[in-house]
C-alpha cells in the first residue's frame, strides 16, 4: 500500500477526533451555533448536538484502526463511505448555512474552533469528503515486503499534517482576511486625514 491511502484516512480521522472532542466538550456551543445557522428544524438542535460528537468519535477511531491494519479496499471502502458521506452532507448543510445567512457572521460550531462559517469551511468540508473517498478508494492493505509498523507511522505522521492544515484551513484564511481589513480601516483613517 502506499503511504497516501493511510495518510488521508488517518487525516479524517483525526479531524473527527478533533471534532469530537469540541462537541463532546461544550454540545450547548453546537446547539447554539445550529440555531444561529437557522437551517434545521427547531426541535432537531439538541438531538444533533448528542448524536454527532459521538458519531465523530466513532468514525474517526475506526478510521485510526484501518490506518494501522493496512485494510483491504473492501474494508477501507466500508470504514470511508460513511466518513466522506458526513462530510458530504456537512459541506452541504454548510453551503446552505451561507446561502440562508448571507452578511451575517454565525460560527461554524464545526468542533474546530470558533471560525465563522464562510467559503473556507465549506471548502474544507469538499476536501475532507474527497479525502474520506479517494482514502477508502485506493487503499490495498500493508505491503508484504513492507514493513508494515514502520509505514503505519509514517502514514499517521503524514495524517497529523494534512489533518491539521485542512482543519485550521478557515483559520488560516480568516487571518489574511482579518490583516486585510485592519489595513483597508488604517488605510482610510491614514487618507482621511491627509483631506
Amino acid at each position: 500500500m502506499s503511504i497516501l491511502s493511510p495518510a488521508l484516512l488517518g487525516a479524517v480521522g483525526l479531524v473527527l477526533l478533533a471534532a469530537a472532542v469540541g462537541h463532546l466538550r461544550d454540545p450547548g456551543s453546537l446547539r447554539r451555533g445550529l440555531r444561529a445557522h437557522g437551517v434545521l428544524p427547531d426541535g432537531t438542535h439538541r438531538f444533533v448536538s448528542v448524536v454527532l460528537g459521538p458519531l465523530e468519535a466513532v468514525l474517526g477511531a475506526a478510521a485510526l484502526v484501518a490506518v494501522v491494519t493496512g485494510p483491504s479496499r473492501a474494508a477501507a471502502l466500508a470504514v470511508s463511505m460513511p466518513i466522506a458521506g458526513l462530510f458530504l452532507a456537512l459541506t452541504g448543510y454548510l453551503a446552505q448555512v451561507l446561502r440562508v445567512t448571507a452578511g451575517q457572521v454565525v460560527p461554524c460550531a464545526c468542533g474546530l474552533g470558533d471560525t465563522p462559517v464562510g467559503g473556507p469551511a465549506v471548502l474544507r468540508g469538499g476536501i475532507l469528503t474527497a479525502m474520506a473517498f479517494v482514502g477508502g478508494a485506493t487503499a490495498t492493505g500493508w505491503s508484504a515486503s513492507g514493513a508494515p509498523a514502520e509505514e503505519a507511522v509514517v502514514a499517521l505522521a503524514a495524517a497529523l499534517v494534512l489533518g491539521l492544515a485542512t482543519a485550521l484551513l478557515p483559520a488560516a484564511r480568516a487571518v489574511p482576511d482579518a490583516a486585510l481589513r485592519a489595513s483597508a480601516t488604517a488605510g482610510s483613517a491614514h487618507h482621511g486625514g491627509h483631506r
